[in-house]
């Protein structure tokens, strides 16, 4: 995900800019700049999809609430808040990768395992909308509510861990060279 963005601001380079890219000490810079912008729309893109989560939590809350289910409104505002703290963790962390006088290096290796991060990111949003889906359909059956309730509040809780362990690994990137540390690479990505 993260490549796609920067091969692509690789591609919209003029011709100015890849001759500076191409003078000796630059390009490895240029490419870490091009890495940052990468990350931090790939970032703005997981933060803009558990916005549209928060959003569809909200109509189940609403569906909830027309049904009668009062009771079960602090659960659900609960699980509303941990996805707008998610969000907003997010959009507002701190980029991924260091600029050319930062005091924190990042090897290539680790700047490959954050991609890994922000794929492991991307996937989990896609859980946590499955289970507010399942949860809607509790709602709307008048099934298992809680329990689809606790599974959501588990997921996001998991993301939220995976989140936090990115952000650990950015502040300290040796944390990146022990192999179990970040997510295992997709295998889509072989």
């Amino acid at each position: 995900m993260a490549d796609n963005f920067t091969e692509f601001a690789k591609s919209q380079m003029g011709a100015v800019e890849k001759l500076i890219k191409g003078l000796p000490g630059i390009g490895g810079y240029i490419d870490k700049e091009l890495r940052r912008d990468a990350d931090k729309r790939v970032r703005e893109a997981i933060a803009a999809s558990l916005d549209q989560s928060k959003a569809a939590l909200l109509g189940v809350q609403n569906a909830l609430l027309k049904g009668g289910g009062l009771a079960l409104m602090d659960e659900i505002n609960e699980a509303v808040t941990a996805l707008q703290t998610l969000a907003d963790r997010i959009k507002t962390a701190s980029y991924g990768y260091a600029g050319l006088f930062d005091p924190v290096r990042i090897k290539e290796e680790q700047l490959d395992a954050l991609v890994r991060f922000d794929k492991a990111l991307a996937r989990e949003v896609g859980a946590v909308n499955e289970h507010i889906a399942t949860l809607a359909q509790a709602v709307k059956d008048r099934g298992d509510i809680n329990a689809a309730l606790d599974q959501l509040n588990q997921k996001v809780a998991e993301l939220n861990t995976l989140f936090g362990k990115r952000s650990q690994a950015i502040e300290t990137p040796g944390l990146l060279d022990d192999p179990t540390y970040p997510p295992p690479a997709d295998a889509s990505d072989a």
